[in-house]
């Protein structure tokens, strides 16, 4: 958010741009990892059960990192936004 002060807008953008790339990386390695499963499961010719089994964890783990991610986002937003003081900022809790 914007705050008026430089420096405090400044950090601000850093520390998001921190947790946007960081909320990114894990995107990257849980699908890195659930592909990796996933041909495992082809190259093993798994019952179709045992397939379904993974899809299910694999949307289980990726609906568990979204909310972990939109929880992230929402601290660091009532973060910014209690640490602005201003006329703008503060009052959104």
């Amino acid at each position: 958010p914007k705050t008026g002060n430089a420096k405090l807008d400044q950090k601000y953008q850093k520390e998001q741009e921190k947790t946007v790339a960081q909320q990114s990386q894990d995107r990257q390695k849980l699908q890195q990892k659930q592909d990796q499963e996933h041909r495992q499961l082809t190259k093993q010719k798994a019952a179709p059960a045992r397939v379904q089994q993974v899809e299910q964890q694999h949307a289980q783990q990726t609906q568990q990192l979204q909310q972990r991610h939109s929880q992230q986002t929402q601290q660091m937003q009532q973060r910014q936004s209690a640490g602005g003081g201003g006329s703008r900022g503060g009052g959104r809790r």
